[in-house]
């Protein structure tokens, strides 16, 4: 992966409507409405999506639209949203938060869309415009506006967008049952400013458990310099925990490097995806036992994710690997959206929209993400995760746990 600041991306577990994972809203014909909301016709509905389709972060983010479309595609294929197929217009936001406002604007002001997936690590840049026009958002929250506007919904919370006092003591925890002592946290220092709050709080995880920490720096493409100092801080530190705030491809890469010279840390954990084919294909076993706390295992038995991975093979056969974590971000967003048109009714405008999504108790996108509630659930941060590392063999994965849990810091 190619982002500085994904790992904020997926610091929390991103696991259709349907058990089947495919089916759409109910099909019945829209009625006459009274009330046109924009973007609404009696055979359409219009959505805009942004995501970064170029600069620094366009290589990590083009499995998402390939998962969005897929899904989308799949709902359209069995009748739409009461009758009402999805449409959607795109929009570039580079990864910069003033191109975000830019193109957030647009999508409402200009195409008349009426409501805005994203699934972009700058979406703070046109929130308050989005909350003050009441526009349904829906998608993974990275930034603290996720929790601060109600007009936002995510099925995944970033650290970073969660409230100040959302810190658990599950990941440490879990690194001092792997028999962690002292860690180093690594993080970014030149990313989009993402990881300040992530990596804040994964401190205090670990400190609330006695497990001492200190920090390290590394860029996407990690200097040699940084490298080595890892690594002597590590000899000499005695350091048996790394932690990162970081892409996956920038954890993968300190990993090999550390054990290139001999160093064998009893945790590897990471914040981010875990390695996907390429990385397994490069490394192997020299990834073995690095762990994430962000993909919940997915059982390719289990007919939600059959269906999910079916409609990726039917809908997005550019999508070489449909095990990508990012083309699932994609795909549940685009259920995300369905799920809030089918509480809106079959005459849906945005407010409708809104307030029948919050008061969805227990979405799962058919199995594929854990049970959500969007009002009890509203910007706090989970005290169970699943944890899953890279196996001996560097060629598969194991589940350390499914769902293990700890308990918010200070109570």
């Amino acid at each position: 992966m190619r982002s500085r600041a994904l790992a904020a991306l997926f610091v929390a577990p991103i696991f259709l409507a349907s058990a089947a994972a495919c089916s759409s809203a109910p099909t019945a014909s829209a009625e006459s409405c009274s009330t046109k909301a924009p973007g609404v016709s009696p055979t359409e509905i219009r959505a805009g999506f942004i995501f970064p389709a170029s600069g620094v972060l366009s290589n990590t983010f083009v499995p998402v639209r390939a998962g969005l479309e897929a899904r989308v595609d799949a709902a359209n294929a069995a009748g739409g949203v009461y009758g009402r197929q999805i449409r959607y217009d795109w929009a570039d936001d580079r990864g910069k938060p003033a191109t975000n406002d830019v193109v957030a604007r647009s999508l409402v002001d200009e195409k008349a869309d009426f409501a805005i997936m994203e699934t972009s690590p700058v979406s703070s840049g046109g929130a308050s415009y989005l909350a003050s026009k009441q526009i349904p958002v829906v998608g993974l929250a990275v930034e603290a506006a996720w929790s601060q506007y109600r007009n936002m919904f995510a099925f995944s919370y970033a650290q970073g967008a969660l409230r100040s006092s959302g810190a658990v003591t599950t990941f440490g925890k879990f690194a001092r049952q792997q028999g962690g002592t002292r860690a180093l946290l690594i993080t970014d220092p030149v990313g989009l400013g993402l990881s300040v709050t992530s990596h804040a709080a994964m401190q205090t995880s670990l400190e609330s458990v006695g497990i001492s920490v200190d920090q390290a720096e590394a860029d996407q493409e990690p200097s040699n310099s940084q490298l080595n100092d890892i690594i002597r801080r590590m000899t000499t530190e005695n350091i048996d925990t790394l932690v990162g705030t970081l892409t996956t491809e920038t954890f993968a890469k300190i990993v090999v490097a550390v054990r290139q010279h001999g160093l064998q840390p009893k945790v590897l954990l990471t914040g981010s995806q875990l390695p996907g084919s390429d990385l397994l294909a490069r490394y192997g076993s020299q990834l073995a036992g690095v762990t994430t706390y962000s993909s919940q295992p997915m059982d390719p038995k289990d007919p939600a994710v059959a269906a999910y991975q079916a409609n990726l093979n039917r809908y997005a056969p550019e999508l070489e690997d449909s095990g990508q974590p990012v083309a699932l971000a994609g795909y549940v967003t685009a259920d995300l959206l369905i799920r809030g048109l089918q509480a809106a009714g079959p005459c849906p405008t945005r407010q409708s929209f809104i307030t029948g999504l919050r008061a969805v108790k227990n979405y799962t996108a058919g199995g594929l993400v854990p049970a959500i509630d969007f009002e009890a659930g509203f910007g706090r941060t989970p005290i169970c995760y699943p944890f899953v590392s890279i196996n001996a063999f560097g060629n598969g994965t194991v589940t350390k746990s499914a769902s293990f849990c700890g308990e918010r810091v200070g109570t």
